[in-house]
């Protein structure tokens, strides 16, 4: 069954699937996540022009808005599980509003995978997805409705699977993969860029088949886990470890255009890609990444110092660098 609506301003051309049964799903699961929408939430820049941004909140410990109408957490509350864990996760959308969570990387039912159209549009209701994640790694979650639009105006959150506790370690050891390395510091950088232009549009803007300019992105600010990457990332981002220590750097690639990312002169050792160990870790002082790509990225420092890491921002035909980012390592 198909229905229109949604539009809040008159729009009535968007489609929705209005219901299709989720057959399967546990009444204990594992982990339960509670997710509501918030619309109108704002980030300031370090230039001091602002933002609207649109988010998830976690209803269950009350952060931000449930009803679409305020603001937020910028990204989205993470979530964490274990490998092989059953996960339940509510979605409540408020009627006039169409969103979903798709979970990047998870390879649920065709009825929990949260992509817009082909299974079902959440739009004055709560749909519960459940999904088991079969491999420890970084991934991350998003809505999937009018997606360009939806992710740029910053509807998207961590998703962490952490491996099974190997039971020969000591009790808080923390491992980036089953049997893979050991680290004592973790550091999630979700980089990203904006384009003001694209953040004054409503929800449906595009759906109905009008150019709206979601076929031109053109980034004034480029930011670091929804910190401004101008400045404002180089302390509230950067990542402290002392020698001796392993730093696991968690690097996701949450914008549109190609990115850069390079570690100030130190060497990482990139052990996992996309939710998967390498089948060799690579040895490198930078990554090169495409859209949602995500590397985990080991580094042990052997001399102090900061660190400044900087992620490049190219255009996606010409190559040219249109803006950076930057944060530190800090070694003690």
């Amino acid at each position: 069954m198909a229905m229109t609506g949604g539009g809040g301003m008159g729009q009535a051309c968007y489609v929705y699937t209005a219901s299709i049964p989720n057959p399967g799903l546990v009444s204990n699961p594992d982990v339960h996540y509670y997710r509501g929408i918030y619309m109108n939430g704002s980030m300031r820049f370090d230039d001091g022009n602002s933002v609207t941004i649109w988010g998830f909140t976690d209803t269950a410990a009350g952060q931000g808005q449930t009803d679409g109408m305020g603001g937020g957490p910028f990204p989205s509350p993470a979530m964490r599980v274990t490998e092989g864990q059953i996960v339940q996760t509510s979605l409540n959308v408020p009627m006039m509003l169409t969103h979903t969570i798709h979970h990047h990387g998870i390879e649920p039912s065709m009825e929990s995978d949260g992509v817009g159209h082909l299974t079902i549009d959440i739009s004055g209701r709560t749909w519960i997805y459940q999904w088991r994640p079969k491999h420890a790694g970084t991934y991350f979650y998003h809505c999937h409705v009018n997606t360009p639009l939806h992710a740029e105006m910053g509807m998207y959150g961590a998703l962490i699977v952490d491996p099974k506790p190997n039971p020969t370690d000591p009790v808080g050891t923390k491992r980036a993969f089953a049997g893979g390395p050991k680290y004592d510091v973790e550091a999630i950088w979700a980089c990203d860029e904006i384009d003001p232009a694209w953040h004054t549009l409503p929800w449906w803007a595009g759906t109905c088949g009008g150019d709206v300019g979601l076929n031109t992105l053109n980034p004034k600010y480029f930011i670091i886990t929804g910190v401004d990457g101008a400045n404002s990332a180089l302390t509230a981002m950067a990542a402290n470890v002392k020698v001796g220590q392993t730093l696991l750097v968690r690097y996701i690639c949450a914008g549109f255009l190609p990115q850069k990312i390079s570690f100030g002169g130190l060497t990482a050792s990139i052990v996992a890609s996309d939710g998967r160990p390498l089948p060799t870790a690579v040895n490198a002082t930078s990554i090169e990444a495409a859209s949602a790509e995500r590397y985990d990225c080991i580094i042990k420092p052997t001399t102090t110092g900061t660190y400044t890491v900087t992620i490049q921002f190219f255009h996606w035909i010409t190559g040219a660098v249109l803006g950076t980012a930057k944060t530190r390592i800090n070694v003690t």
